[in-house]
């Protein structure tokens, strides 16, 4: 579930935990998506859990559930 959204990242729970999500908005309207993900800097839990890593299991179902959530809102996202 989306908590906060700002230009460089979202903070999102899943599973009940918190994570933070590193990306960027982009502007819309110029054949760019809403918001990139960059997955490779998605790495751990936040916190209370900080440090704690994301299996890749973990990390493609979180992803999944982000990206559905922001289809859902009416937001293009690219995942990099």
């Amino acid at each position: 579930m989306i908590k906060h959204m700002t230009r460089g990242h979202i903070e999102f729970e899943f599973d009940g935990k918190p994570v933070t999500i590193p990306g960027e908005a982009l502007l819309p309207g110029h054949g760019s998506p809403d918001f990139v993900i960059f997955s490779a800097m998605l790495k751990t839990w936040g916190p209370p859990n900080t440090g704690e890593p994301l299996d890749d299991a973990t990390k493609k179902r979180l992803l999944a559930a982000a990206v559905a959530e922001m289809k859902e809102i009416g937001m293009t996202v690219e995942i990099d």
